[in-house]
């Protein structure tokens, strides 16, 4: 239940970091064409968009909705795509868990660095690498270790539409 609702909550928030990409990107271009700038309109864009972003690939990673290329795998029989599938989900992780270091390597960085002309620290955008990534860590593990004791089938989708 509590994993439902932090879903719900992952959800909620990607959807609210989009609508404030998408309510900043239009009162920058408005108040441009009236001839008022405001800078930080593009700025806070930015940062609302990378949250958007990381938030979303988790979410998509948890409903397994990640584009695949299966030109090769789709040939193989089940138990080979469930092992391609068990590979590719620790590389996916040692990926992410490399992202999560120099993510906050870049976060550190970028501490005094200021975004814009808002006056808040740019690292409140590159947190969002490590935190993203953290997350798809999460659900990748979870992933793993559900599909290797049986609890969830781990799944390349063949050519044919099978899942296994």
């Amino acid at each position: 239940m509590a994993s439902n609702n932090l879903v719900k909550l992952e959800e909620r928030l990607a959807m609210a970091f989009f609508a404030g990409t998408s309510f900043f990107v239009l009162v920058g271009a408005v108040t441009r064409t009236l001839g008022h700038p405001l800078i930080w309109a593009v700025d806070l864009a930015q940062l609302s968009f990378v949250w958007a972003c990381m938030l979303g690939a988790d979410l998509a990673m948890k409903k397994n909705a990640h584009i695949e290329i299966d030109i090769v795998v789709r040939h193989f029989s089940s138990a080979t795509r469930r092992q391609i599938a068990i590979v590719w989900l620790f590389a996916i992780a040692a990926f992410l868990a490399m992202l999560i270091w120099y993510g906050t390597q870049l976060t550190l960085m970028n501490m005094e660095r200021e975004l814009g002309d808002i006056g808040i620290s740019y690292s409140w955008i590159t947190s969002a690498i490590p935190a993203g990534c953290a997350l798809m860590l999460a659900t990748t593990l979870r992933r793993l270790f559900l599909g290797l004791t049986g609890r969830e089938t781990l799944s390349l989708e063949g050519h044919d539409g099978t899942v296994i």
